[in-house]
């Protein structure tokens, strides 16, 4: 096969040398090997590979993360092989089968646009850890990005080569990596194909260096910027409308007020810093500004409501903001700040 293999490689024991045999025999005539700063106890595993036909081992001086490992064979890939429309990723534990890194990399074949991704199907016999990490991301990434992935942590994907410029430009150096990989297929509008392949785990998956907590809240950053952002423009608004409020006694006039302060600023930290939005000012503050008149109306519909009810009003702002916190995410990543760029399967 023309498209090569990408495994980054970090303390790896004899299991990578029968990666590598594996995928020779299913046809695949270059492996580019990643050594992320090893131990020297690993070193006659590269010097094997190194005397490999087809092997292309690069080394890091020290351990620097999968993300940028990925990165490294990415940009070796785009500078020395021209003319292959992708390139195939795989881990180095053996968890993917030569076989399924063969069938992901067909599938590509005939949609060369897309992103197409190894899914494993877990079930009782998954490790703990594994299982717990990739329900919780599973369903996170489903509210994040509005695209609903089956197995969001498989290292097994087969990247098509126009969008490799942007992924190594892309921010991560460790496993968060791979999933702003795959948050930024939704912002280049990339279409995403699960292939399902065989579920492997070697020793309860004891060699993985995943961490469920500490890796999964580099991936909720995304969210974790949002809850900042909307937090500091709510703050404002609180307190712009209770100001307001205290001294008019008019809801809307206190909504209104509020919301034309905290929402310029809620406006530029999200285009900027949370969304990373690369459109016009113009075109999105737009938008923007429709969903800002749509959720004031709801604001003020449902503050009067509940206030009718005899609730306080300063309570029911609270109430009906937290209420519209989710909705108002979903809008902004889909409609507001999503890049222009598009990219079809083909």
């Amino acid at each position: 096969m023309k498209i090569p293999v990408l495994i980054p490689a970090y303390n790896p024991d004899r299991t990578l040398l029968s990666v590598v045999e594996g995928a020779t025999k299913q046809g695949f005539e270059t492996i580019i090997i990643v050594n992320d700063g090893s131990d020297a106890e690993a070193d006659h595993v590269f010097e094997k590979l190194e005397k490999t036909e087809g092997c292309h081992v690069l080394h890091h001086a020290v351990n620097l993360g999968k993300g940028r490992a990925l990165k490294t064979g990415f940009n070796y890939f785009y500078l020395n092989f021209p003319d292959s429309p992708g390139i195939v990723t795989a881990d180095a534990d053996g968890q993917h089968l030569p076989e399924d890194i063969a069938k992901v990399s067909r599938t590509f074949m005939n949609n060369s646009k897309a992103v197409v991704l190894g899914s494993r199907t877990f079930d009782k016999g998954t490790p703990r850890r594994s299982l717990i990490g990739n329900t919780i991301t599973r369903y996170v990434f489903r509210f994040l990005v509005g695209r609903k992935i089956s197995d969001t942590q498989s290292g097994l994907r087969c990247i098509p080569r126009h969008i490799v410029p942007d992924l190594i430009r892309l921010e991560g150096e460790k496993y968060e990596y791979e999933m702003n990989m795959l948050i930024s297929t939704k912002t280049s509008h990339t279409v995403i194909i699960e292939e399902p392949i065989t579920t492997v785990y070697i020793e309860n998956n004891r060699s993985s260096h995943f961490n469920p907590f500490l890796d999964s809240m580099k991936i909720y950053f995304l969210l974790l910027r949002f809850s900042f952002s909307s937090a500091f423009a709510s703050l404002i608004d609180f307190v712009i409308f209770s100001i307001s409020f205290s001294i008019s006694s008019n809801i809307l006039t206190s909504i209104i007020l509020a919301r034309l302060v905290a929402g310029n600023v809620n406006f530029f930290i999200n285009k900027n810093l949370v969304f990373q939005n690369k459109n016009s000012v113009a075109g999105t503050i737009i938008r923007y500004y429709m969903l800002f008149i749509v959720m004031g109306v709801l604001a003020f519909i449902s503050i009067k409501t509940l206030a009718g009810f005899g609730m306080n009003v300063i309570a029911a702002k609270a109430l009906t903001e937290t209420a519209l916190f989710f909705a108002s995410f979903s809008i902004q990543r889909d409609f507001i700040f999503l890049n222009s760029k598009k990219t079809d399967a083909g």
